[in-house]
């Protein structure tokens, strides 16, 4: 990664935004793109040369000819460009349209001080901070997921992972109405999911958290269990832990394999679901669930680097200290 002058953009063009990035957080696909391991990334493979950053707090600096868009409003970037042709974006499933861009992967993003991007990715953040307004993308993926995973309130929840996705779940699965269970190696993250509402947290061999899990839902198993980590070892617990004709849903990225006993699915009727991106709805359902959210999410914005060390808070990020939760880095 370097830090260079770029050609400016110029004036907004038609149906463009022109706008000034703020912060830019840092995510776990974020490492796959910058370590060169794109096998976990979907979406048209033109990677490479790439300005990063798709998780994107920002000012609206040239609306152009927007009309959602006013100048000097903070804005939350969707980053998520389909094709609007192909069999997902035909039948409404635009997030996992099979040659979409996002914004900081396919094409350039928020690391820069000026930005162009669609008038349609352009939601406004209200009274949400820089650091609350890069969140709304990862929490966006976390909607999109329970909504996936057809979560309904009083369900007990498994949430595998404690870093920003996983404490996203625990979130917005509790303020849905779900009790949860967070599973985390770190007592600092698990510490982090109670304050955002675990009912549970845990740690142990897989024998001893299926136990736990089980004896936590009276020994049914939970209804649905979230895979956030993108620990390949993970899913085969999740699949022998989820309740008969419950439903996993996995959201980490990860280019690893693991094998599955093909037994569990006929043996309890599960479902186990995918999850890509979001949709439109689910970005702007995050806006309203972020902002409900702003004071308890405080926490999780551990770390901030101006952009001129952007190369060194991915190298940090990407050595995954134990203090680090969210890492931001601060543009404009």
């Amino acid at each position: 990664m370097v830090i260079e002058d770029v050609p400016d953009s110029g004036p907004a063009r038609a149906g463009n935004v022109i706008v000034r990035p703020e912060a830019v957080g840092i995510c776990g696909s974020d490492f796959h793109l910058f370590s060169g391991d794109v096998g976990a990334l979907s979406g048209l493979r033109d990677f490479y040369p790439r300005i990063q950053g798709h998780e994107v707090s920002a000012v609206v600096e040239d609306p152009g000819d927007a009309s959602t868009a006013r100048k000097g409003e903070r804005v939350a970037i969707w980053p998520l460009l389909p094709c609007g042709a192909c069999y997902p974006c035909r039948i409404g499933r635009p997030n996992v349209c099979v040659s979409f861009r996002l914004v900081g992967v396919h094409l350039d993003g928020g690391l820069a001080e000026r930005l162009e991007v669609p008038a349609s990715a352009v939601f406004p953040a209200g009274d949400l901070d820089p650091d609350g307004t890069t969140f709304v993308e990862p929490a966006s993926v976390v909607v999109h997921a329970l909504a996936r995973g057809r979560l309904r309130a009083g369900e007990q929840v498994v949430v595998f992972g404690a870093g920003p996705i996983g404490l996203a779940t625990v979130l917005a699965a509790t303020d849905a109405g779900a009790r949860v269970l967070s599973v985390d190696p770190l007592a600092g993250r698990r510490d982090l999911a109670r304050r955002l509402g675990a009912e549970r947290v845990a740690w142990a061999p897989p024998a001893e958290l299926l136990a736990a899990a089980r004896d936590w839902t009276g020994g049914e198993g939970p209804v649905l269990v979230v895979e956030t980590s993108g620990e390949p070892g993970v899913l085969p617990q999740a699949i022998e832990m989820v309740g008969s004709a419950g439903r996993v849903v996995v959201i980490g990225m990860s280019s690893g394999t693991a094998a599955v006993r093909p037994g569990a699915f006929p043996e309890k009727e599960i479902d186990v679901i995918g999850s890509s991106c979001a949709t439109a709805e689910d970005f702007r359902n995050a806006v309203r669930l972020v902002s409900a959210h702003s004071a308890s999410l405080t926490a999780l914005f551990s770390h901030h680097f101006p952009l001129e060390r952007a190369a060194e808070a991915f190298e940090f990020a990407m050595r995954r200290p134990q203090d680090a939760i969210k890492i931001v880095v601060t543009v404009n």
